[in-house]
């Protein structure tokens, strides 16, 4: 390949391996994809305002992660969860899975899958300090599979022929115990900003029943009071399994989330 210049050539990491199988079994969902637009200006001033009165910062994730919170417990059957008899379970409370970074002993930085058990009954801040504490803690790069994954299993999982390992896989996450334990029943993802005044969606990977992406914020001409002001909006992606949700609760279900965003829920003064 030396016409086409330099190069470097880099391991396929086992931990990635194992990751594109994950990722073959878990893509064949049927999804409603929603694309939306949300006006979060009275949100970032509240959260500005804040913490210039407490001198503690609040993570917009978080805040959004509170409100879809909120949201899934009123509506409850968009986080239900298919056993393999058959059955649906049907949460009271929102458990939500998103991606923190965390430094491994060599100084590399991974996103790991981080799960905030029972977020609907937590604060902004307290979800907040939940995800600066895990983002602290030092990590093995193994771990982005799942938390504690033993080193030997990583080793040998190349060895093992790619059928069988895909059965072992499917397994897994077709169990329901393993999968909330590690997955829990809704996945954010925060794709953070692109770019200033840039606005952008995210299509998120379909593990859970729901899953949502966090995408850019814009800032946009409204008419208030009469009045042309500029206010920042934020992109939301949001898919649902249309298998196991039909669209009416799907869409009551944004509609509320809608409406918990705009109104800053949450960050009440």
């Amino acid at each position: 390949m030396k016409e086409f210049g330099n190069y470097e050539l880099k391991e396929f990491s086992k931990i990635r391996q194992a990751l594109t199988e994950v990722y073959e079994i878990t893509t064949k969902r049927t999804s409603m994809v929603g694309l939306v637009e949300l006006d979060v200006d009275k949100a970032r001033k509240r959260i500005k305002q804040y913490e210039k009165q407490t001198g503690s910062r609040l993570s917009f994730t978080g805040w959004i992660i509170k409100c879809i919170a909120q949201a899934v417990s009123e509506h409850k059957e968009v986080h239900a969860f298919r056993t393999k008899k058959n059955k649906l379970i049907i949460f009271d409370n929102a458990h939500v899975r998103t991606m923190v970074e965390r430094t491994t002993r060599s100084g590399k930085k991974v996103p790991i899958n981080y799960l905030i058990k029972f977020a609907n009954t937590k604060t902004v801040q307290e979800i907040t300090n939940e995800i600066r504490e895990a983002q602290e803690i030092e990590v093995e790069e193994g771990n982005q599979l799942v938390e504690g994954t033993p080193k030997f299993f990583m080793k040998i999982y190349s060895l093992i022929p790619k059928f069988a390992r895909k059965i072992v896989v499917k397994r897994k996450l077709t169990n329901t115990k393993f999968f909330l334990e590690n997955a829990g029943t809704i996945g954010v993802t925060a794709l953070g900003m692109f770019g200033k005044n840039i606005a952008g969606w995210g299509i998120p990977f379909p593990s859970n029943t729901m899953n949502i992406a966090i995408g850019g914020i814009k800032n946009k001409p409204v008419i208030s009071a009469g009045k042309m002001v500029e206010h920042e909006f934020l992109n939301l992606t949001i898919q649902i399994d249309h298998n196991i949700v039909d669209g009416g609760p799907a869409t009551r279900f944004v509609a509320r989330l809608a409406e918990l965003i705009e109104q800053a829920y949450g960050l009440e003064k």
